[in-house]
C-alpha cells in the first residue's frame, strides 16, 4: 500500500477517535493530523514511559478512562520489541495491574508517591536509569497555569495526584506524546491558548505543560486505540486487540474498584457511555485497521504475482 493510502486510512481512524459524545469541545475543535507523526515517532523508539491514572475524588480511586488505553499501547509496543515502563499513583497502579493480567505478562510499573518532592525524585531516578526515547501521557492530570492539577469539575487534586509534568520536560533524546479529551490532561498545554475557551472552566483547569505531539479524542481510550491502530498500519501487522478484549480489561478494572470518571460509579461505562455505545467506536477503529491491513496484503500479493 502506498504512503498516501496509508495516510488516508490513519486520518479516517483519527476522525473516528475524535467523536465527541460528551460535547466537551476539545476533540471537536482541536487541530488534527498528529496521529500519524506520533505513531511514527513511537515506531522509532526503543524505551517508552507511559503515564496514566486520574483519581476521582468522590471515590478515591482511578477512573476507567486511561489505564485501558495505556495498557493497549504498552501491549502494542511490547509486541514490537520495545521496552515499556508504566507510571501511575496509588489510586490507579492497582487498576493497571488488574488489567495487565489480561495481556499475558505484567508490565514494569512505577507508583509515584506524595509529597511532590518524593515523586520528582522518583521521576528523576527513572529517567536516569531507563533513559526513555519517548514519554507518553494519557488521561493524567497535568499542572494548570497556577501549578495546581484539576478535575473537569474544577476540583484541586494536588493532595491526591502527584504531578508527573517533570516527565515531559524537554530532553535532547526524548520526545513526548499526549492523549486527552478534556484539556486538563498532562501534555495538552500545547493547545491551552487556542482551546481553553472551548472547555468548561478552561481558563482554570487547562493544562499548561505541552507535548511534542497531541492526540485529541472524544474519550482518551479511543485516542489510545487509534494510536495502536496507526502503529499497526505502519508496522504492517495487527497490534490492536478486538473490542471483546477491552471488555475483559474493563471488567477487571471494575473488579479492582475503578469508577466511571463522569458518573463516579463502579459501572461498565467510560466517561458516561455504557459499554455498547463506548464499544461502537472501538469496533469501527478495529474494523478500519483490519480492512486496511487486508487491502495492503492483497495489494502486495498482486505485486508479487506480477513479478516475472
Amino acid at each position: 500500500m502506498n504512503k498516501e493510502c496509508l495516510a488516508q486510512a490513519i486520518a479516517r481512524i483519527e476522525m473516528l477517535a475524535r467523536h465527541d459524545p460528551g460535547s466537551r469541545g476539545l476533540a471537536s475543535f482541536a487541530p488534527s493530523c498528529q496521529l500519524l507523526p506520533a505513531a511514527a515517532e513511537l515506531l522509532r523508539g526503543q524505551r517508552v514511559v507511559i503515564v496514566t491514572g486520574f483519581c476521582i475524588r468522590a471515590a478515591l480511586v482511578g477512573e476507567t478512562d486511561g489505564p485501558p488505553g495505556a495498557l493497549a499501547i504498552a501491549d502494542a509496543l511490547r509486541q514490537l520489541g520495545k521496552e515499556v515502563v508504566l507510571v501511575s499513583d496509588q489510586y490507579s497502579s492497582g487498576l493497571l495491574a488488574a488489567g495487565a493480567a489480561l495481556f499475558g505478562a505484567p508490565f514494569s510499573t512505577l507508583t509515584l508517591d506524595l509529597p511532590q518532592q518524593v515523586a520528582e525524585r522518583q521521576i528523576d531516578e527513572l529517567i536516569a536509569a531507563f533513559k526513555p526515547t519517548q514519554v507518553l501521557a494519557i488521561e493524567r492530570p497535568g499542572n494548570a497555569r497556577d501549578g495546581h492539577r484539576y478535575s473537569m469539575r474544577g476540583e484541586i487534586l494536588d493532595d491526591l495526584v502527584p504531578a508527573a509534568d517533570r516527565l515531559l520536560a524537554p530532553q535532547p533524546s526524548c520526545r513526548s506524546i499526549a492523549i486527552g479529551d478534556g484539556g486538563n490532561e498532562l501534555g495538552l498545554g500545547s493547545w491551552r491558548d487556542s482551546l481553553k475557551s472551548r472547555v468548561a472552566h478552561g481558563d482554570l483547569i487547562f493544562c499548561a505543560t505541552p507535548a511534542d505531539y497531541v492526540i485529541p479524542a472524544g474519550i482518551s481510550n479511543w485516542g489510545a486505540c487509534a494510536l495502536v491502530a496507526a502503529l499497526s498500519l505502519l508496522a504492517g501487522r495487527l497490534l490492536l486487540r478486538p473490542p471483546e478484549h477491552e471488555l475483559a480489561v474493563l471488567q477487571a478494572l471494575l473488579t479492582a474498584g475503578a469508577v466511571d470518571g463522569c458518573t463516579r460509579k463502579n459501572d461498565l461505562s467510560v466517561d458516561g457511555l455504557g459499554w455498547q455505545d463506548y464499544a461502537q467506536t472501538l469496533a469501527e477503529i478495529y474494523q478500519e485497521t483490519v480492512n486496511t491491513l487486508e487491502t495492503a496484503a492483497q495489494h502486495d500479493g498482486l505485486k508479487a504475482n506480477a513479478i516475472p
